[in-house]
Order: structure tokens, then C-alpha cells, then sequence
């Protein structure tokens, strides 16, 4: 009880009578500045942790008007001296609060950036993915095979035009039906035809379902809004998330693959 009473007197009248609070104000300052900063620059929709550290900093405008309004002589003739204790417990909170904020808002866009369309990614990708435009389609190949020669279409008036050859990484999608050689760059996963991995047989996949981009070896797993969603040993995808050897990736309900890398 001493022990909270002296920092009762300290809170209000230490610091040579300036009071401990300004010690809280200028940490809440810090921590609210920060925070407007960081998440300006980096273009991230973080309103929420904004007014959160906005408003619980000004738990500490109590706190300030005691001391300034209070003479610590006649304190009974203030009409705030009732209100002292729960104050002080106010400007004690506005003080730590803020801090508490700015960490929590640290730990959830650690690495991450916004775009002007309001979409959230990981720095490290370089660009936004969800503002990617979508590769031109390439024909799936039924695996497992011999990499296949693109055949030359032919259309009505005997023209004729040969399709463009997607360079292939050393990654596969292995499930019990067969494996699926990724692209270098952009692979598509879908239900419709026109992705370069196409998954007729499971209703709950959508047309256009999830992407892979490989970038220097490093492949990341995109889910392009899919209805039955995307999962990554076991977690929904909601992020753009980097992938490694034997990863378990599930498109919808029912389809489940192995991704590998390396030599086959």
C-alpha cells in the first residue's frame, strides 16, 4: 500500500513537481506517432490500430488537468479531488496502452505493405499479387509423362498458329492421380480450362482458384478468392505465403496435393 501511494504522489507531483505522468504522455506520444507514421508509409488500411493508439492516449487529459487545476496543498477544494484515484488509473492506462498497440499493430504487419487498391502483401514479394494480370492460358499436360510437344492448331481458312512454350521449373504438385509440373513465373490452379493446372473432377474448386509464382526458386502459393478457399497444412490461405518441399496444399473440399521441389 506505501508502495502505490508514493507512486500515487510521484504520478501527480514528481519530477520536481512537473509530475511522473509526462513521462507516460511522451511514450504515448512516441508510440501514437510511430504508429500514424509507419502505417502511412507503408500504405497499410490500419484505421483501427490508429484511433485505438489515438484514444487510449488521451485516457492521459484527466490525469494532466488534475495536476493543473488541483493545488496539492488544498486538494479538497477542487471538485476533481473525488476523481483523483480513478484518474490516476486512466493516465496509467493512456500511458501503456498505446505502447501495447503499437506492438500488436508491429506483430501483425511485420514484412507486409499495402497498394493503392487497399490490398495487403508481403514486401518480399516485390508487387501487389492480387493486382497481377492473368497469364495467357497454356494447355495441361496429363502427367505423369514426357514433357509433350505443343501441337499447331488449326483453325477454319487453313490458318494455323503454334502455342507458346512455358518454360517448366523443377517443382511439381504430386497427388495420387498424378504430378503437375509448375511454370517458371505464373502457374494457374483451377476448375476451368484455361488454367495451366485444370481440376475438372472436384466441383468445390473454383474456375480460377489459387496461383503459384515462382520467383529465383521461391515459389508462393496466392488464393485468387476461391468460394471453398485454400489451405496450406491445414491453415486457410488468406495471405500470399512461401512454400517448401512436401507442403500439403488443399484447392476446396476434396483435392489435396504434395508440393515438391528438385530433381524427379
Amino acid at each position: 500500500m506505501v508502495a502505490t501511494n508514493s507512486f500515487f504522489e510521484w504520478f501527480y507531483y514528481g519530477l520536481s513537481g512537473l509530475g511522473g505522468w509526462f513521462i507516460f504522455l511522451l511514450l504515448a506520444l512516441i508510440a501514437v506517432i510511430w504508429l500514424l507514421y509507419d502505417s502511412a508509409n507503408r500504405r497499410l488500411p490500419a484505421l483501427g490500430w490508429r484511433m485505438g493508439a489515438i484514444l487510449t492516449a488521451a485516457l492521459l487529459l484527466p490525469a494532466i488537468l488534475y495536476r493543473f487545476t488541483v493545488d496539492p496543498l488544498a486538494p479538497t477544494t477542487s471538485p476533481l479531488a473525488p476523481f483523483s484515484e480513478p484518474i490516476f488509473y486512466l493516465g496509467v492506462l493512456g500511458g501503456i496502452l498505446p505502447i501495447v498497440l503499437a506492438i500488436g499493430y508491429f506483430v501483425t504487419y511485420q514484412g507486409m505493405v499495402g497498394c493503392p487498391n487497399g490490398h495487403v502483401y508481403e514486401a518480399i514479394l516485390g508487387k501487389c499479387p492480387y493486382d497481377t494480370p492473368p497469364a495467357q492460358p497454356v494447355s495441361f499436360v496429363s502427367p505423369p509423362a514426357p514433357p509433350i510437344r505443343q501441337s499447331e492448331p488449326h483453325y477454319e481458312g487453313g490458318g494455323s498458329r503454334i502455342e507458346k512454350r512455358v518454360p517448366k521449373a523443377h517443382a511439381w504438385l504430386v497427388s495420387s492421380h498424378g504430378d503437375h509440373q509448375l511454370n517458371q513465373g505464373l502457374t494457374t490452379v483451377g476448375r476451368s480450362a484455361q488454367n495451366d493446372i485444370c481440376l475438372t473432377g472436384d466441383a468445390t474448386v473454383s474456375r480460377s482458384h489459387a496461383k503459384i509464382m515462382e520467383e529465383n526458386g521461391h515459389f508462393r502459393l496466392v488464393d485468387l478468392g476461391s468460394r471453398t478457399g485454400t489451405r496450406l497444412n491445414g491453415h486457410v490461405v488468406r495471405q500470399p505465403v512461401m512454400l517448401a518441399s512436401d507442403d500439403e496444399i488443399q484447392f476446396g473440399d476434396d483435392t489435396v496435393v504434395r508440393f515438391v521441389t528438385g530433381q524427379r
